[in-house]
């Protein structure tokens, strides 16, 4: 029995060809996996039970909307194997966080020369997401994104243009779980922290917001630097909205590790009831989800089984 790697082939920004992605392997890793094809309407029931009888995980190769899918059927099922995660989409928000080779026969092999991460899973009323769920301008460029024809980072843009200007600042009112950000004792860090100031209260209003388990949007967008996914809490994030100077200014900051950016604020919470002025749009790991303006976000510590390489960060 072989280990399935579900694959969709019109997700993506590029033709997904299964020879090219198990032809570099050795053929002892070759006899273990079978690609096959997969789309709506998203039976993952036959695949895992091949991944269980075969000892998992679980492989799919595809983008985080296909991987937020996945994930929910394995959750149904109690997670009896770990989800393997191969970057094939158009921005790979979830396998960046990890820390996966974007080049997908790379990501295979070290996948299944890696190991399993107990990570945490946090809901939004209930429903589960592995990476980052959001509201405000993030959630609405989801949804337009969902309805534009084509997928990429020019897509996305194109979204983001279109309501850049247009999109308006949410009121906020909290009843939250804060947990303090550790602390950094190295000199670096002090002088660091000594410019910042005092950590973030929860923000009053906010144009975009998130609630990450891992740090990275998709195309490589450090939203929540701070983010632990082993931790047992959500890093909120906020983004301000850019001015033309911020972009030409701020923005690159966003897209390299360990930048700093004024147009983001983060901060760490356990659980929290969350209340907004009127309904905003929400996503989940990027798929549209529905208005809401009372929303429950809730952690549950190391739930999520999760194959990861050798290069991700967390034990």
């Amino acid at each position: 029995m072989r280990l399935p790697i579900l694959f969709n082939p019109g997700s993506g920004t590029a033709p997904k060809n299964p020879d090219a992605l198990l032809r570099p392997l050795p053929k002892a890793l070759r006899d273990r996996v079978e690609p096959v094809p997969f789309g709506p309407p998203w039976d993952f029931e036959p695949a895992i039970n091949q991944a269980v009888r075969a000892g998992g995980p679980l492989f799919l190769w595809g983008g985080d909307g296909t991987i937020h899918h996945a994930a929910k059927a394995l959750i149904d099922r109690g997670c009896p194997v770990p989800l393997a995660a191969i970057p094939g989409g158009s921005g790979n928000g979830l396998v960046r966080g990890l820390r996966t080779p974007l080049e997908p026969a790379g990501a295979l092999r070290r996948l299944l020369e890696g190991r399993e991460l107990r990570m945490d899973l946090p809901r939004l009323d209930n429903e589960p997401f592995l990476n980052v769920c959001g509201t405000g301008f993030e959630a609405a460029v989801a949804h337009r994104f969902d309805a534009l024809p084509g997928r990429g980072f020019l897509t996305y843009a194109q979204a983001c243009w279109q309501l850049w200007h247009t999109w308006p600042q949410a009121a906020l009112t909290w009843d939250a779980d804060v947990q303090p950000m550790p602390a950094d004792l190295g000199r670096l860090e002090r002088i660091k922290a000594a410019f910042q100031g005092p950590q973030p209260d929860l923000p009053a209003s906010a144009w975009s917001l998130c609630f990450a388990n891992l740090p990275l949007y998709g195309s490589g967008l450090w939203i929540a630097p701070g983010a632990d996914p082993t931790n047992g809490a959500l890093q909120w994030a906020t983004l301000a909205r850019p001015s033309w100077f911020n972009l030409l200014a701020d923005v690159h900051g966003l897209f390299r590790e360990g930048g700093h950016t004024p147009l983001r604020r983060e901060g760490r919470l356990r659980r929290a009831t969350l209340r907004l002025d009127h309904p905003l749009p929400w996503h989940l790991d990027g798929e549209p989800a529905a208005e809401r303006d009372r929303a429950e976000l809730t952690v549950e510590p190391r739930a999520f089984r999760m194959q990861v390489t050798e290069a991700c960060p967390w034990t």
